[in-house]
């Protein structure tokens, strides 16, 4: 499977401790057997350079961040699940790639199990309308988690 890593990257030169936490994730994902993007070891970011340069030469505004959310959008299309690192609810850009997996049926998964049984709670309430159904709602969960959550290791 191949696996898109997403997560709080907040800056255009990435600092040690960001690259290390990508670094991580993809370890762990290689070790078990899977192909990884990683958009922190990408090179995208040259690309996103360029056209951002080149949009300007033809007259119209875009931004750095703007053009390497597209690049790497377009690299998740390619992949068959993305892998949500801890910090990716206080990521606007990993919010984005997030609902893009969702609305075209790319496989979600947590490094976190309270992200993994948030995401499921709220399936399961859209799914059912019902919320405080605790009894069901816990047994759907506990029967989903397991397919949706990696823990980081």
């Amino acid at each position: 499977m191949k696996i898109y890593i997403s997560g709080k990257i907040g800056e255009e030169t990435l600092t040690e401790a960001t690259r290390e936490k990508f670094a991580r994730a993809e370890r762990m994902l290689r070790q078990m057997g899977h192909d990884v993007f990683n958009p922190t070891t990408s090179g995208l970011g040259d690309l996103a350079d360029r056209c951002e340069n080149f949009a300007h030469c033809m007259g119209k505004h875009t931004t750095w961040y703007a053009e390497i959310l597209k690049l790497d959008i377009k690299e998740l299309s390619f992949c068959d699940a993305i892998y949500m690192l801890r910090d990716w609810v206080s990521s606007p850009g990993a919010f984005v790639e997030f609902s893009f997996a969702e609305a075209v049926g790319i496989r979600v998964l947590f490094s976190e199990r309270g992200d993994a049984w948030d995401y499921l709670n709220n399936k399961f309430a859209a799914q059912t309308g019902q919320v405080c159904t605790i009894t069901s709602r816990d047994e759907y969960i506990d029967s989903n988690i397991d397919d949706m959550w990696l823990p980081l290791k």
